[in-house]
């Protein structure tokens, strides 16, 4: 059988992107399909991240009866209900960065997990589903498990990332479609000309935005245990497969077209639903419009029912 001839990929040269400079971001990323930015948090808030997840270890190297996939699961739901959860997610440099690929209205999917890449020489015995749930994964894109054409990923990782021990890219892969899949695999009827691009020049707390698209790989193993977060993110404006919309959202930010619509009160634009009263909006969800913060008195509340529940 004849192969299917796709565009030759040149290799590309590295780039970091820095907070205080995205001068070209928008052109390397469309033309690449990711881009790396460094600076977006504090170190040390990185370091906190990573101790969080150093004390759910502890407490799971305890329990031999729990598996990887249990113990990454409840990792991932201990860490939302953390201060560090939304200083990673609602953070202004981050929302600055995502309003260069979607404008105001930006959300951020209900997806967020702790990937775990073992070191190498492990002598701890794993079943085929732990090892799959390590997420050492080859060749594929987000597209073929669930992600939009418009959702961005994200990938984070906070510990023992090095040269050996990181990701690589197919750098133009996503201008193509989505690349033929054969059992969670590319299709090999396909000819691949695309080239890998290692990312090896991460350090810790660097971010890596890529597009669902994109097909990429897990790169190596060291004599260190490299952890990593992931999540992804869309626009209100766009549209979301059936798994996104099971998923739920928060919006990180919201544009003065979109809170018109909400200081009417509904879709429907009752006339004079307000009419001599005053526009407003419902508390529930006024404090995602305007990135407005929570007045003092709910903040204190909520500061009260964190510590006692």
């Amino acid at each position: 059988m004849n192969s299917v001839q796709t565009k030759k990929i040149e290799p590309i040269k590295k780039k970091i992107f820095k907070k205080e400079n995205y001068s070209g971001i928008e052109n390397y990323y469309k033309k690449h399909g990711f881009c790396i930015v460094r600076g977006l948090y504090d170190n040390r808030k990185i370091k906190e991240v990573e101790k969080i997840f150093q004390k759910c270890q502890k407490i799971f190297q305890k329990y031999k009866n729990i598996d990887n996939q249990s113990f990454l699961i409840a990792c991932d739901k201990i860490f939302e209900k953390t201060d560090l959860y939304d200083y990673l997610f609602k953070n202004q440099n981050l929302i600055k960065l995502l309003k260069i690929f979607y404008g105001n209205d930006i959300i951020h999917f209900n997806f967020t997990k702790f990937q775990l890449n073992e070191k190498k020489n492990s002598n701890q015995k794993k079943s085929l589903e732990e090892i799959k749930f390590q997420l050492s994964k080859g060749i594929h894109n987000d597209h073929w498990t669930g992600s939009s054409e418009y959702t961005t990923h994200y990938w984070l990782g906070f510990s023992g990332i090095d040269k050996e021990n990181t990701l690589t890219m197919y750098p133009g892969s996503h201008l193509n479609g989505s690349f033929p899949v054969l059992n969670r695999e590319p299709d090999p009827k396909i000819e691949f000309k695309y080239k890998p691009h290692k990312l090896d020049y991460l350090k810790e707390g660097d971010v890596v935005l890529f597009h669902s698209l994109l097909l990429h790989k897990t790169t190596g193993k060291t004599n260190k245990t490299r952890v990593g977060i992931i999540s992804k993110f869309s626009s209100l404006n766009y549209k979301w497969t059936n798994q996104e919309k099971d998923l739920g959202y928060q919006p990180l930010s919201i544009g003065p077209i979109r809170e018109i619509i909400r200081l009417i009160g509904n879709d429907a634009l009752t006339p004079f639903r307000t009419y001599g009263g005053v526009a407003g909006i419902d508390r529930s969800i006024y404090e995602n419009y305007n990135e407005r913060q929570l007045d003092k008195s709910t903040n204190k509340i909520l500061n009260i029912l964190k510590k006692n529940i």
